[in-house]
């Protein structure tokens, strides 16, 4: 049976959003994650939430591909960037008094529900 995916814009303001959508939804990340002035603690806040909703898509555009594909290859090929990643995926979900699913391997890099498009 086909999923029927819902649309939305998601301005990463509200990081607690994407939980409260019941439907599997298509969304579409604003502003920029990887302009120069975006600091690093957001950008892994914001891929903490898409790591922990799964059930969605999430689509990226950026005026910075290679800042992109440094960030996913910087978590993905080293265990203590992943390990430092983890960390805000933990309080996110502490956030969501959620902390018990904090425990076990996590999700794996990259992340599957998350698309750069061109």
């Amino acid at each position: 049976m086909a999923q029927n995916w819902r649309t939305a814009v998601w301005n990463a303001r509200d990081l607690l959003e994407p939980f409260s959508w019941s439907h599997a939804t298509v969304v579409q990340v604003t502003p920029d994650l990887f302009e120069p002035e975006t600091r690093g603690a957001v950008r892994d806040e914001v891929f903490a939430t898409m790591a922990l909703c799964r059930h969605h898509r999430f689509q990226l555009r950026t005026a910075y591909p290679e800042q992109y594909r440094r960030y996913v290859d910087d978590i993905a090929g080293s265990r203590d960037e992943y390990l430092a990643w983890r960390v805000t995926a933990a309080m996110t979900l502490r956030k969501l008094g959620r902390q018990d699913e904090a425990a076990g391997a996590g999700p794996q890099w990259p992340l599957t529900n998350v698309e750069l498009l061109d």
